[in-house]
């Protein structure tokens, strides 16, 4: 048995997180999400996202458990594309309106 660094209970030695205060354990640092060598953002996604905020969205909620640095930048980069737009498209009609009336 090994105790906590962080709370200073007696935890099992195979533990990940400790079960009383919920804090990654010396072991738990090794984990492979954690160190995660393809969670780098990638441009290239971030830039279709940003062209088909509904990809970006998706891709988000389908992998954000695995590559979570990747899957963020994919659905903040859709969350801004698609608010632009949303923007872009009210300026587009008051344009539309006041060029009809």
């Amino acid at each position: 048995m090994k105790f906590c660094t962080h709370c200073g209970k007696e935890i099992m030695d195979e533990a990940v997180i400790c079960p009383n205060c919920g804090c990654p354990t010396a072991s738990g640092k090794s984990n492979n999400l954690i160190n995660n060598p393809d969670d780098e953002v990638n441009i290239g996604l971030c830039v279709l996202s940003a062209l088909i905020p509904l990809f970006g969205l998706i891709y988000w909620g389908v992998k954000h458990k695995e590559t979570p640095k990747k899957a963020k930048a994919c659905g903040i980069t859709a969350l801004v594309a698609w608010g632009v737009s949303f923007l872009f498209s009210f300026v587009l009609m008051g344009d539309i309106i006041r060029y009809i009336f």
